[in-house]
């Protein structure tokens, strides 16, 4: 119940944050938050990161909607016991719904968040991001743990004159 609170939560966020700046500003306009940080600047993202694969809208669409099959069944996969993996899994989701929902209503991601050096972003984004990066320390833990017990087995093994 609660990693879907953080799919809901995530996913609300993401589109009310998107449909403020389409209220507020015309597309490729924008004001300085944190002057040389952080702007707001809206703009229509046809693409992935960095805008590549711009000519593929439909094709990125598609490519999400097949993320987000494969990231569900990881997730139902995750036993109930992995909570921060699951919360982790919960938190991409989110991210990932939130841009799929732009790609399939309007056929763009709403990006509107500019920091110095960094293409344009939204809270989507930051959702994704952040969750594929706790996914990446929490897998390099469970590794090493596994890695851990393995060592662990050979020594006890190794004593017990196996």
């Amino acid at each position: 119940m609660v990693y879907l609170l953080v799919i809901v939560l995530g996913i609300i966020l993401d589109q009310l944050t998107k449909w403020l700046i389409v209220q507020a500003l015309p597309v490729g306009s924008g004001f300085a938050v944190i002057p040389g940080i952080l702007d707001i600047h809206y703009v229509r993202n046809t693409g992935a990161a960095w805008s590549m694969f711009s000519e593929n809208t439909l094709g990125l669409a598609v490519f999400s909607l097949v993320m987000l099959v494969g990231l569900s069944v990881w997730f139902w996969r995750t036993p109930r016991e992995n909570i921060w993996l699951r919360l982790a899994l919960a938190v991409v989701i989110s991210g990932a719904v939130g841009n799929m929902i732009d790609r399939f209503r309007l056929g763009y991601v709403v990006d509107f968040l500019e920091l110095p050096h960094w293409p344009v972003f939204n809270v989507a984004d930051m959702l994704l991001c952040g969750g594929v990066a706790a996914l990446a320390v929490l897998l390099l833990l469970e590794e090493r743990a596994a890695g851990r017990d393995k060592n662990t087995d050979k020594h006890i093994n190794a004593g017990s004159g196996e």
